[in-house]
């Protein structure tokens, strides 16, 4: 059998989902869009903190776990847990976007270093990235 060891600090539900969305393009699988997850806990102070610790989701009063897809940034799924007024949750739902971005940047820089390596995948790469791969002596 496996055996597998793992920790939990937080923000599960999001790294699930980028895990999720990663395994799928890496296996070549057609996506009408890329997905990423994020994580948010508001402390007892109304303080946001992205990308939480399990210690940071245990003492916050509200917790948010929004997925957004890449094409139009929307919202595809959300998960609150909490007393929530609008205000915040509409706050959560526009900052969870940037956040969200940079998460689909580090997808982006991710596959395009291992087409870069990978020569079989390099006919897959747009033009531009194709002209700066430099070949090694």
């Amino acid at each position: 059998g496996i055996n597998a060891e793992y920790g939990e600090d937080g923000s599960v539900l999001a790294a699930m989902s980028n895990a999720l969305c990663l395994a799928l393009m890496d296996a070549g699988l057609p996506l009408k869009a890329m997905f990423a997850g994020v994580s948010c806990v508001c402390l007892e102070n109304d303080e946001l903190v992205w990308d939480p610790t399990l210690e940071q989701e245990e003492e916050a009063i509200a917790r948010f776990t929004v997925v957004y897809e890449c094409a139009r940034n929307h919202a595809i799924y959300m998960h609150c847990a909490g007393p929530t007024p609008v205000p915040q949750y509409m706050l959560v739902v526009q900052k969870g976007r940037q956040v969200a971005g940079k998460v689909f940047s580090f997808f982006r820089e991710s596959f395009e270093k291992l087409l870069r390596q990978d020569t079989k995948y390099q006919m897959l790469l747009p033009p531009i990235i194709k002209d700066e791969i430099v070949e090694e002596d």
